[in-house]
């Protein structure tokens, strides 16, 4: 797939008035700019297209990993003074990572769940706010 999508149930796709295909930001309350900074003064909003489906549960929003590449030859690189051209390709998609739940208190790590040992974002709440065409 050149791209992932942002999966959510079709109860609540209609809920929140979106269609498949439509373009929305994940945002969260440790990312409210629903950013990727890429700590070398850039950043990537974490924007991707809408796939509503019965096959999630209602009230869940997830993503496929594996797209929405700031690197790996998504983006001009250069080496040894030669620059390799990106590959716009690679960077299709959505990796909203950035939206986990952060601890209040360390602010560099994702929370933990003590029981299962899983990071975040198994748990994390996140809005998805509509991007205008």
């Amino acid at each position: 797939m050149p791209e992932n999508a942002i999966i959510v149930h079709t109860s609540d796709a209609r809920r929140l008035g979106l269609r498949k295909g439509q373009k929305v930001k994940v945002v969260s309350a440790t990312n409210p700019k629903g950013e990727y900074d890429l700590k070398n003064g850039k950043s990537k909003t974490m924007v991707g297209k809408v796939w509503p489906t019965e096959t999630i549960r209602p009230g869940i929003v997830t993503f496929t990993l594996g797209h929405g590449h700031w690197a790996t030859g998504a983006a001009d690189m250069t080496v040894d003074g030669t620059v390799i051209k990106a590959d716009p390709k690679r960077g299709g998609g959505i990796h909203a990572n950035a939206a986990m739940w952060v601890d209040p208190y360390l602010k560099n790590t994702c929370m933990i769940d003590k029981v299962g040992g899983s990071v975040s974002f198994y748990d994390t709440r996140v809005k998805l706010v509509k991007v205008k065409a």
